[in-house]
């Protein structure tokens, strides 16, 4: 499962919820614009109905697991719960690339400097959407990376960036090691300039994993502070008591 990993001011998760799918259906109709009549097509020869929005993160990935094969929604973007505060998951249609549509937004905001929203901290690309499980981690990462992994893969430089929310059982100090070695092979590190980012947010029994280009060049991708002045103090990050950032 793909889509958007969501930061919001706590309280305010459903009015992030609807001002983010807003926003990426703006940019996805600019992106992708045959996705919606698509979309309608593969759902009516499917005969598919609509599933509701709000439903549990965990219900839907077992769901999607029992049926190995996810047939077409109407909707391309869907808000699923994640049961934490100030934070959101926003399932996104198998046609949609959630690593290009965000950098995409964020080209366009860093140009035009207009703030669409007002409650949505961080927007995250999901590429893979796993379990906290460290090795289910370690498989998702080289899945998300594959194109860095490749053999003819040019040197880059990269880094990582790994919360943990509620989940106990797992160590930034184990996944750190553990996801890098395979890029450490071709690639170097490079915690302030990095190319490519990867992302991965840790949250209960569920690992979101996205790769982002020039992530510290867009604000670590934060619609709060993408429009401060370059010498603004970063505010605090909405977040849960034991994250790791």
């Amino acid at each position: 499962m793909k889509g958007f990993f969501v930061t919001c001011t706590r309280g305010r998760e459903r009015k992030s919820a609807a001002e983010t799918i807003d926003l990426l259906e703006e940019y996805a109709a600019k992106l992708y614009p045959n996705l919606e009549a698509e979309i309608a097509a593969e759902s009516e020869a499917d005969g598919d109905a609509p599933p509701a929005d709000g439903g549990d993160i965990e219900d839907e990935i077992a769901r999607e697991l029992a049926e190995m094969k996810s047939s077409p929604k109407q909707k391309p973007f869907r808000y699923l719960q994640t049961t934490i505060d100030c934070l959101l998951y926003i399932k996104c249609h198998r046609k949609i690339d959630p690593e290009k549509l965000v950098q995409f937004i964020f080209a366009d905001l860093s140009e035009t400097k207009q703030r669409k929203t007002r409650f949505t901290g961080r927007l995250i690309p999901v590429k893979v959407t796993t379990t906290s499980k460290l090795d289910a981690i370690v498989k998702g990462a080289r899945q998300v990376a594959q194109e860095l992994l490749a053999d003819d893969a040019e040197p880059t430089t990269f880094a990582l960036v790994v919360n943990i929310r509620y989940c106990d059982d797992l160590k930034r100090d184990d996944v750190i090691p553990a996801v890098a070695a395979p890029l450490d092979v071709k690639h170097k590190v490079d915690l302030k300039n990095a190319r490519y980012t990867l992302v991965i947010e840790v949250f209960k029994s569920m690992a979101a994993i996205g790769l982002v280009e020039n992530y510290n060049a867009l604000r670590r991708l934060n619609l709060q502070t993408l429009f401060d002045e370059p010498s603004a103090q970063k505010p605090a990050e909405a977040a849960s008591p034991n994250t790791v950032d």
